[in-house]
């Protein structure tokens, strides 16, 4: 109840003897149930909407050391072809990978129509998850949502 309650949600029971119980949960309408990919990175968790999602890649250190190249400064990866540029979200949260090992896993997503490969230590599961809007302090940094 208590976490219903605290994104704004009630929780209605009536209940009547020898008919049976009614319970009415509404949640906001400002929240979403949205089919994610859940990423470690740094040891913390976070979630990739899947309709940005087009594939994962894993490449052992062996491969990972002859396929991820260097052009203009920039990480890329070859992929069927095609440079894909990678962005390590370590980098982009100002974190230190935890992954060592020389693997490199990929999440190659599109976003307002470019393609790019994200990657992350290691890919957790695919689950529903919750998607709230941020609050005013949090709006403001454009880094979260």
């Amino acid at each position: 109840k208590t976490n219903i309650e605290a994104i704004g949600g009630t929780i209605e029971v009536e209940s009547e003897t020898g008919i049976g119980t009614v319970c009415r949960l509404r949640i906001p309408l400002t929240l979403a149930i949205v089919p994610a990919l859940t990423v470690e990175c740094a040891g913390d968790r976070y979630a990739i909407p899947q309709i940005s999602l087009q594939e994962l890649v894993s490449l052992d250190a062996e491969k990972a050391a002859n396929a991820v190249e260097e052009v203009g400064g920039a990480q890329v990866y070859r992929l069927r072809g095609e440079l894909l540029p990678l962005v390590r979200l370590t980098d982009v949260l100002g974190l230190a990978s935890e992954r060592h090992d020389g693997h490199v896993v990929i999440a190659v997503l599109r976003s307002e129509g470019r393609r790019f490969g994200l990657v992350v230590d290691r890919v957790i599961n695919t689950e529903e998850i919750v998607v709230k809007a941020v609050g005013g302090q949090l709006k403001a940094i454009g880094l979260y949502s």
